[in-house]
């Protein structure tokens, strides 16, 4: 049976937040990640001029671009496609921002092009549209943003979904931008120098994220903002802190938050702070006069087609 396809087609994918161990994931180490309830929605039309177009333009080096070129060569669609984006992720600062239009992009091409969504194909094109931003990408980013919820992602063995009790943390946005294949580059130049202690950090981190399965068993709030700490060290001590980073981690225990720690590549972007629910507000509060916060809900839906 053949599928129909469509003339015009949306889909929506969520954003993330890395709970713990980025960057050591680029070594096959497990990372704990969540999808959080900020979504890229990108719409897509078939269009009478070959090739990819972003509203009426081609962008040769977008994520958009390479991945719905990808979805074309492998389905031999000989139409162009038109794509509008709408996300309401910020770029640039650690939150899956790439990898959920990536996603969103392939998967409307794939509507477009095949009637329905292929998800191996939409993580493949996606992966593709992904080494535009990242050069090595782990995976774990097109990964969430495909499944949703929330799991253990190690790059050996893919991601294995989790219930975690937490259903709520709270964003700070540094306000500077960073290029994550930069920071990418710095952690493996630490590696290469400094050889013994980096398996060292690597061991460290694999306890690390048994301890944080722990805790989250029993909710463990204060644990778990200890453990933030812990990994923010580790980050710190290859190389991919900040100022930026540093200031609003202060300033999110001094308004008593338990833990936080940077999400994402670091060298600016985000951090995520950990705190009992009655006292978010206030920490939100006492920070938003520096830095722009979000209160997002954890382990949202992933992919998902959209009406249009």
């Amino acid at each position: 049976m053949v599928s129909l396809t469509f003339e015009k087609a949306a889909s929506s994918a969520p954003g993330k937040v890395i709970l713990f161990g980025e960057h050591f994931v680029v070594y096959d180490k497990p990372a704990i990640v969540s999808a959080i309830n900020l979504r890229a929605r990108v719409e897509a039309w078939r269009y009478g001029r070959s090739g990819v177009w972003i509203e009426y333009r081609m962008l040769v080096d977008h994520p958009s671009t390479k991945a719905v070129e990808y979805i074309l060569e492998k389905t031999g669609f000989m139409s162009g496609i038109r794509l509008k984006i709408l996300s309401k992720i910020p770029a640039s600062v650690g939150l899956g921002s790439s990898a959920s239009v990536s996603v969103a992009s392939a998967a409307s091409a794939s509507l477009i092009s095949l009637g329905r969504i292929d998800r191996e194909l939409v993580e493949k094109a996606a992966l593709e549209g992904e080494k535009i931003v990242h050069i090595n990408p782990s995976g774990i980013d097109t990964t969430i943003a495909i499944c949703g919820g929330t799991g253990i992602y190690r790059r050996s063995r893919g991601f294995n979904p989790i219930d975690i009790p937490l259903k709520k943390i709270l964003i700070i946005d540094t306000g500077k931008t960073r290029r994550t294949g930069e920071m990418v580059n710095r952690v493996r130049e630490f590696s290469e120098k400094n050889k013994d202690r980096f398996r060292e950090i690597l061991s460290r981190e694999e306890e690390l994220i048994n301890d944080v399965l722990d805790a989250f068993k029993s909710l463990d709030l204060e644990k778990l903002g200890k453990l933030m700490l812990v990994n923010q060290s580790l980050l710190r001590e290859v190389g991919v802190s900040s100022l930026e980073i540093e200031e609003a981690i202060k300033l999110a225990l001094d308004a008593g938050a338990y833990g936080a720690k940077l999400t994402g590549a670091g060298g600016g972007g985000c951090i995520i702070c950990l705190a009992d629910e009655d006292k978010i507000e206030k920490i939100s509060k006492s920070i938003s006069n520096k830095f722009k916060v979000y209160l997002t809900e954890l382990s949202a839906e992933g992919l998902r087609e959209e009406k249009i």
